[in-house]
């Protein structure tokens, strides 16, 4: 996670703010995924381009963006100071990855599945994996923020009277 957790200056440090958050992007993204079919945008890059977007901006992982930290470990052009993951990072990271990725597979091979023969759901079929496609840009990070519990920052322990514990 980041440091300083805030979107819009409203603090994501809290568990059931960040839970919020998510439950809030993916229905969005639902609301927007069905308004682009009853327009008849059926091929689905502009929710591939909108789960993009979710991710850079307020998900975070691959990006200067967003309340994860970047996965990459290196500098990337153009940026002052490397990106630093600890073990820990790190290892929730790939552990997230495993678990999210597992699953998104699993429905791009049922879409897949579905869209040949003998079946012949073809728009079944498109729309998991088109599910798939964009729960593979932004579940990892999703559960990051799930399952993270409340951040701790140095202006929490140092008000007066404050719950450290918190």
């Amino acid at each position: 996670m980041r440091d300083r957790m805030s979107i819009l200056g409203i603090s994501m440090a809290r568990r059931d703010s960040r839970r919020w958050l998510v439950a809030i992007t993916y229905l969005s993204l639902i609301v927007a995924w069905a308004l682009i079919g009853v327009r008849g945008g059926n091929n689905g890059i502009l929710l591939i381009l909108l789960g993009t977007i979710v991710n850079g901006f307020i998900l975070g992982g691959y990006g200067r963006g967003g309340l994860i930290k970047p996965f990459a470990t290196r500098t990337p052009f153009g940026s002052p100071a490397p990106w630093h993951n600890d073990e820990r990072d790190l290892r929730r990271r790939d552990r997230v990855h495993f678990y999210s990725y597992r699953f998104v597979v699993a429905l791009v091979l049922l879409g897949y599945v579905l869209g040949g023969d003998p079946f012949h759901h073809a728009q079944m079929g498109r729309a998991l994996i088109l599910g798939g496609v964009v729960l593979g840009l932004t579940l990892p990070q999703a559960l990051l923020l799930w399952i993270e519990p409340d951040m701790e920052f140095e202006e929490a322990e140092a008000q007066p009277g404050g719950d450290p514990t918190r």
